[in-house]
């Protein structure tokens, strides 16, 4: 599996403070059945660190992991606050890519109010050249309350990331209904562990990813594709277009189509 979004990075964020820490958790990611990880601390005010210091950071921890022999693979990326991006160049931006492929960014949701200039954020990154994940909406009180909110954003092409462990009610019973819905809707596309710790809010994906299948009344290997081939795209920086778990699981590339015609890289 591929976990798209974890706090790993030690004294970056609200991630581990020490590279024994971040070691650890990895090792957790690891036991688990985890074989890559993006790590993608967060940017907004009070965690500001630059691309360059993410990269190093990663290239630090790799090597750290190399040398207590915990073979977990590291990507660069970020989570981004919304209102942080009309501080950033291109370039900035570029290189928050997922593995820095220049392609897709993973923007936070907030936990209070709603984003009412969200439409115009996500057109203005598509000019830009790139590509949004929005990371765990089912945690957002406004998406809670009315999930069909969201059908403009993924009508514009954004992915909708949740959070694995929200199947298992470790977010409250409101972010575990807001899940189950955007599962039923058809709206959750990837899934990944927003891990912070060894312990509180581990990198563990395999019970959120059963607990998933089970809300669709499908099997873990339906929905792997959100663990695995999903997230390698993302890291490619290729577009692509997330199947229903009832559609083949192998993603589809941009220019073919699917069985009624319709262009592969449509959103429903």
């Amino acid at each position: 599996m591929i976990d798209i979004h974890t706090h790993l990075l030690p004294a970056i964020d609200d991630g581990p403070a020490t590279e024994r820490e971040a070691v650890e958790m990895a090792r957790v990611a690891w036991e688990t059945g985890t074989r890559e990880v993006v790590c993608t601390p967060h940017l907004m005010e009070g965690s500001e660190a630059s691309p360059q210091e993410v990269h190093e950071a990663v290239d630090r921890t790799r090597a750290a992991l190399m040398k207590a022999k915990v073979p977990l693979q590291l990507h660069p990326g970020r989570e981004i606050s919304l209102a942080w991006l009309p501080k950033m160049s291109d370039e900035q931006l570029r290189r928050s890519t997922y593995g820095g492929a220049g392609r897709w960014l993973l923007l936070e949701m907030p936990f209070a109010g709603w984003p009412t200039d969200l439409t115009g954020i996500l057109d203005d990154l598509m000019i830009r050249g790139f590509r949004a994940v929005l990371a765990h909406p089912e945690r957002s009180p406004s998406v809670q309350r009315q999930p069909d909110r969201l059908r403009q954003a993924v009508g514009l092409g954004a992915l909708l990331q949740v959070t694995a462990s929200s199947f298992l009610g470790d977010h409250r019973p409101e972010a575990k209904r807001a899940a189950e819905a955007l599962a039923r809707l058809g709206w959750m596309h990837l899934l990944a562990s927003d891990a912070h710790s060894a312990t509180w809010r581990p990198p563990d994906l395999g019970d959120g990813v059963s607990a998933a299948a089970s809300a669709l009344g499908t099997t873990p290997a339906e929905i792997n594709w959100m663990v695995e081939a999903g997230p390698r795209a993302l890291l490619a920086g290729r577009d692509f277009r997330p199947p229903r778990p009832a559609e083949r699981p192998e993603l589809q590339e941009p220019g073919r189509r699917d069985s009624r015609g319709r262009a592969a890289h449509s959103r429903r």
